[in-house]
């Protein structure tokens, strides 16, 4: 009896928080409730060695159109070494769950479908199949959660590949000289050293690769967790759309064979064209690539973004063909030139370091300047308005953010560095929380990346009425950013003369952003 009145005790509370965020929604969009500080956790990850108790974990989800989902966070509660979640949805219309072949129904009807369910653990992706009835006729879709706080999400982790054995010649690997290391100016993401034949990359949370020059012995005795890369690497699966561009730039698209993105959702001309001509095969996206072809084509070479790390039976199947898997971590470095400098790893990878380097140089050689310039004191915000509703902004010491004040604006939402919280750069706020900070801000800034560009105001406005009350909706200084920005990481000198030019000119010609027509307000 004790246990029923606490099940439904926990369905109140969660209805209520469901409720409260929908009360607090001032446009028609759906809401996703978020947790304020005070609901504080034991423990902030959900190991096998915490203690019992209840702990709130962020999910990610897939499948479905995106419109229904499941609330994050999740209330997960471990007693006597067995998990439970519970699992409330943004709609009512889920009549039953089923996990692992067993059938949950709907704890809380006329409200948020709800369900409890037992979990092995928080570290395996949870697959479900629920059953809507919001059609015209009932359908099941299937549904993957993703644990993010889990210590899989968050695992220092390592490259894979299969071990090499070292050439009898070749020079035992303990007994290597170093000849030089190369200079990074802001790059914190990753290290290079070299020494005859070959140089030994540190890409810091996965670890060592040692990229052995064509013709060169493979080094004896190589230890087990360094990932041995024999060149040339000229039939590379590239799966990070972020390096495309510094290979672009580097002249060695020809080094790429495959790829996991479609033709038509490449912004980079080059890119695009080769996929059309057949010099590029698309190969599968990360999460389901074609392995047979992948064989087929003889790929060497595997160039992944942390998201592998959600697929993890992939990035072991890729090692199983003698596929080494690369996770680049550009996207972790919080200084925009570190992101940059980038640039010479693939530089190093694909044989034209020189070049890389020259690039590298030409672009801060423009950077630097805008960096002297005093600031202008105007308030910028930089978002993008979620399917749900919610605001996406860039966390304070992103890279993004970070070229905004770079260029001497004042990002808005503002704070301390949120960076260390965790690896993703953007986070989900409540309009409320968005106003409060930026509706004096002097300039918006729309990210069209994820949800498409707009091209008015009154776009900007439909998404949210609340958006009327902006200064800068007012002013009419509110921008988009152009689809092809974060696929074109070399254009970052561009960028920051755009932002700068905005800053100064309201009318000025720019590369990456443009203006929307129209101004708001009453």
């Amino acid at each position: 009896m004790e246990s029923s009145r606490n099940k439904k005790n926990g369905i109140v509370f969660w209805t209520l928080i469901l409720c409260i965020g929908q009360m607090m929604v001032t446009s028609c969009a759906k809401q996703e409730v978020t947790f304020s500080e005070e609901e504080s956790v034991p423990e902030p990850v959900l190991t096998e060695e915490s203690g019992d108790g209840e702990y709130l974990i962020d999910i990610t989800m897939e499948g479905g159109s995106g419109k229904a989902y499941i609330l994050s966070p999740v209330k997960v509660t471990k007693e006597e070494g067995k998990y439970t979640a519970l699992l409330v949805w943004n709609s009512p219309n889920y009549d039953y769950m089923i996990v692992d072949g067993v059938r949950y129904e709907n704890e809380n009807e006329g409200g948020a479908s709800t369900f409890t369910v037992p979990l092995k653990d928080t570290e395996a992706p949870l697959k479900i199949t629920a059953d809507t009835v919001a059609m015209s006729k009932p359908h099941e879709i299937e549904y993957t959660i993703y644990w993010n706080s889990s210590p899989q999400a968050e695992s220092s982790g390592s490259f894979a590949a299969d071990v090499q054995e070292g050439d009898p010649d070749g020079t035992e690997f303990s007994e290597l000289v170093f000849t030089e290391e190369t200079e990074l100016k802001y790059a914190e993401q990753f290290s290079i050293k070299k020494f005859e034949g070959g140089s030994l990359v540190n890409i810091k949370k996965y670890g060592d690769l040692l990229l052995v020059d064509e013709g060169c012995p493979v080094p004896r005795n190589v230890p087990a967790e360094v990932c041995i890369l024999k060149k040339p690497l000229d039939r590379t699966y590239l799966v990070s759309t972020s390096a495309m561009d510094f290979i672009c730039a580097t002249d060695r698209l020809d080094r790429v064979r495959l790829t996991g993105t479609k033709a038509e959702d490449w912004y980079i001309e080059e890119a695009a064209e080769a996929l059309d001509e057949g010099r590029i095969l698309y190969a599968g996206k990360y999460s389901s690539p074609d392995y047979e072809l992948l064989l087929n084509e003889g790929c060497d070479l595997a160039i992944e973004n942390t998201m592998i790390e959600h697929k993890p039976a992939v990035k072991e199947k890729l090692a199983a063909l003698g596929i080494p898997v690369l996770i680049e971590t550009s996207s972790y470095e919080s200084h925009p030139l570190g992101r940059l400098e980038w640039i010479k790893f693939y530089g190093l990878l694909f044989d034209n370091e020189e070049k890389a380097c020259e690039l590298y140089e030409e672009e801060l050689s423009r950077i630097a300047p805008l960096m002297e310039q005093p600031g202008t004191g105007l308030k910028v915000a930089f978002f993008h308005v979620t399917s749900a509703g919610m605001i996406n902004v860039r966390k304070k010491g992103d890279y993004i953010s970070s070229m905004i004040e770079l260029a001497g604006g004042e990002y808005v939402p503002g704070g301390g560095n949120e960076a260390a919280d965790n690896m993703l750069s953007t986070m989900n706020i409540q309009m409320e929380d968005f106003y409060a900070a930026a509706v004096d801000a002097d300039i918006l800034i729309y990210n069209s990346t994820i949800t498409g560009e707009l091209s008015s105001v009154d776009e900007l406005i439909a998404l949210n009425a609340l958006f009327k009350d902006f200064k800068a909706v007012k002013n009419g200084r509110v921008y988009c950013t152009e689809r092809d920005l974060f696929q074109q990481v070399s254009g970052m000198a561009d960028f920051m003369e755009d932002l700068r030019n905005i800053y100064e000119d309201e009318d000025s010609d720019t590369v990456y952003l443009f203006r929307l027509k129209g101004k708001g307000g009453s």
